[in-house]
C-alpha cells in the first residue's frame, strides 16, 4: 500500500462512531447548506466589493491603474470580471454572481484534486468522504467573509496541483492533460499575488527533498504552473501597462514596506493560533510524515511566509495557510488504522480537532451570519440623507468606509483610490523615514491627496463619508484638499463617521 494511500483515506480498524459521522455523504450535504446560507444571509467583504467596482469601472471604459487604480496586480480585479459580464448579461447582481462562480470553483477543484488523488490511491468513495467532507467545509464553510477573497479563489486554483505532488511515485499516474490543467491553475494562483508562488516552490522542493533528485521537479505539472505563470502576467501586464509605470512603484514605496507593528501583528492576527497549531503537529508527526502531508504542510509553510512577508495581519491573508495547515492535520490523523495513543492523541484531540470546529470563528463568522455592518449604522445614515443611488467619495484611511457601503446602495463610487490609504500608510513610515526618504514619501502624500480634490471636484459625489472629525479635520487643513468640501453641510453621524451631503 502506497503512503499516499495510507496517508489519506485509510479505513479504520474499529467501528468508530465519529469517523462513520465524518464518512456520511449527508453530512457533505449538509455543510454544503450551510455554506450558501451563510453567503444568503451575509455580504461580501470590503475587498471584494471595492474590485467588483474596479473591473466594471474598466470595462465602462476607465484606464486601470490611472482613472482607477489600486496596488495590487491586475489579476486581482481581472479574476472578478467574467462574474461582472456574466452578471451584466443576466441582468443581476454582481455579488451574487461571484458567490456562485466560486461555489462552482470549489466543486470543479475539489473534484479534480480528488480524481487526482483516487488515481494514486484506488478507495471506495466511502472511505474518502472524510476528506471530502472537511474539504467542503474548510474551502466553503469555514471561508465566512473571507469568501471569494483573493486568498481563497488562490487555495481553489492551487489545490489541484497539490493534489499531483502529494500523489505518490510508483503509483497509477494522472493523465498527463490532466496534470497540465493541475498545473495551469496553479499558475492562476501565483499571477494573484507573486508571493504565492511560494506555496508551490515550497511543497515542489519538498517532493525533490523527499526523493533526494532534482530530477523530481522535471515535473509537466510543475512546467505548466511555471508558464502559465509567467505568460499569464506578462499578458495582464502588457495589457495594462500602467501598473508598472504608476501602481507598481507605488506599492513598493508605500504599500510593501508599511507592514504592522511586530507585537501587534503576532497579538491581533492569526500568527500565534498558526505557530500553535504548527508546533502541535511537528510533536504529533515526530517527522513520520507521508507525502500528502508533507506537500499540505510545505504549501501552508509558503502562504504563512506570504502573509509574514505581506506585514498586514489580515484574516483573509492568514486564510491559505490556516487551511492548508488542518488538511495536514488531517491527512496525518487518517494515516494509520490504528488508533492514537499518548501525545499524540491528546494533541489530536485537544489541538487538533477544536481548531478544526473552530474554523469558521477565524474567518468572522459572527459578522458572517449577523450581516454586521463594517460601520453599524452608517448605512441606515447615508440612505437617509442621500438620493437615490448616490455618488459616493469617502475621507477615510480605509477602503470599510466606502466599500461594500456604495453597493449596498445600488450607488456610484467617486475616486480612483478605494481610500486615502497611501496617506495613511506615509503617515506611519515618515516616524521611522530619513531626510531623503521622507520628501519622497511626501511628494506621495500630498499626490493622493490632490487626488482626492480632483476626483471631488470632477466627480461632484452626492455624499462624502469621512472616517471621523479628526480625520476630516487634518484632510481639510492640508492646502491639497482645503476646499474639498467646499458646498457641502454635515448632514448626519452614524457614530464617529461624518456624512456630508452636497448642497442643492
Amino acid at each position: 500500500m502506497s503512503v499516499i494511500e495510507k496517508s489519506a483515506v485509510a479505513a479504520p480498524a474499529q467501528d468508530d462512531g465519529l469517523l462513520r459521522a465524518a464518512s456520511s455523504p449527508l453530512l457533505g450535504g449538509a455543510l454544503a447548506l450551510v455554506a450558501i446560507a451563510q453567503q444568503l444571509i451575509g455580504h461580501i467583504d470590503c475587498d471584494v466589493s471595492w474590485f467588483l467596482t474596479f473591473a466594471e469601472k474598466v470595462l465602462d471604459g476607465r484606464t486601470a491603474y490611472v482613472e482607477v487604480s489600486d496596488p495590487n496586480p491586475p489579476a486581482a480585479f481581472l479574476s472578478l470580471m467574467p462574474a461582472v459580464l456574466l452578471a451584466r448579461a443576466l441582468h443581476l447582481r454582481a455579488e451574487a454572481v461571484v458567490v456562485a462562480l466560486v461555489f462552482f470553483a470549489a466543486v470543479a477543484s475539489i473534484g479534480l484534486s480528488f480524481h487526482l488523488l483516487r488515481l494514486s490511491a484506488a478507495r471506495s468513495l466511502r472511505e474518502w468522504m472524510p476528506l471530502g467532507n472537511a474539504a467542503i467545509f474548510l474551502l466553503l464553510v469555514a471561508p465566512e467573509i473571507v469568501f471569494a477573497e483573493r486568498e481563497h479563489i488562490a487555495l481553489l486554483a492551487l489545490l489541484p496541483l497539490l493534489a499531483t505532488l502529494a500523489a505518490e511515485e510508483g503509483a497509477r499516474p494522472s493523465p498527463c492533460f490532466a496534470r497540465i490543467a493541475a498545473g495551469v491553475c496553479g499558475g492562476v494562483a501565483v499571477t494573484l499575488k507573486p508571493h504565492f508562488a511560494l506555496a508551490v516552490i515550497l511543497p515542489a522542493l519538498a517532493i525533490a527533498w523527499r526523493a533526494r533528485s532534482l530530477r523530481a521537479l522535471w515535473r509537466v505539472e510543475l512546467v505548466s504552473a511555471a508558464l502559465a505563470s509567467i505568460a499569464l502576467t506578462g499578458a495582464t501586464l502588457l495589457a495594462f501597462p500602467a501598473y508598472l509605470s504608476q501602481a507598481l512603484p507605488l506599492a513598493l514605496e508605500v504599500y510593501g514596506p508599511a507592514r504592522d507593528d511586530l507585537g501587534h501583528f503576532l497579538t491581533h492576527s492569526l500568527a500565534l493560533a498558526y505557530l500553535a497549531l504548527m508546533a502541535g503537529f511537528l510533536v504529533a508527526a515526530r517527522g513520520a510524515l507521508g507525502r500528502a502531508p508533507l506537500v499540505a504542510l510545505a504549501a501552508s509553510l509558503g502562504f504563512f511566509v506570504a502573509f509574514l512577508l505581506q506585514g498586514k495581519g489580515w484574516m483573509n491573508h492568514a486564510y491559505p495557510a490556516m487551511i492548508l495547515l488542518l488538511f495536514a492535520w488531517i491527512f496525518f490523523a487518517l494515516r494509520e488504522a490504528a488508533p492514537a495513543t499518548g501525545a499524540k492523541s491528546a494533541l489530536m484531540k485537544f489541538l487538533f480537532l477544536p481548531a478544526l470546529l473552530a474554523a469558521p470563528a477565524y474567518f468572522g463568522i459572527v459578522e458572517q451570519l449577523t450581516d454586521r455592518e463594517e460601520h453599524e449604522g452608517l448605512l441606515a445614515a447615508v440612505a437617509e440623507v442621500a438620493p437615490p443611488h448616490p455618488r459616493i467619495a469617502t475621507i477615510a484611511s480605509q477602503l470599510d468606509f466606502g466599500h461594500p457601503l456604495t453597493r449596498r446602495l445600488d450607488g456610484e463610487w467617486v475616486g480612483r483610490q478605494n481610500a486615502l490609504w497611501t496617506t495613511a500608510l506615509v503617515g506611519r513610515l515618515l516616524e521611522t523615514a530619513r531626510p531623503p526618504r521622507r520628501e519622497a514619501l511626501e511628494a506621495r502624500r500630498s499626490a493622493d491627496l490632490a487626488a482626492l480634490a480632483q476626483d471631488i471636484r470632477a466627480g461632484r459625489p452626492d455624499v462624502v463619508v469621512a472616517e471621523d472629525r479628526a480625520t476630516r479635520e487634518w484632510v481639510l487643513k492640508r492646502p491639497e484638499t482645503a476646499a474639498a468640501l467646499d458646498g457641502y453641510r454635515l448632514a448626519k453621524r452614524a457614530g464617529d463617521v461624518e456624512i456630508w451631503r452636497r448642497a442643492e
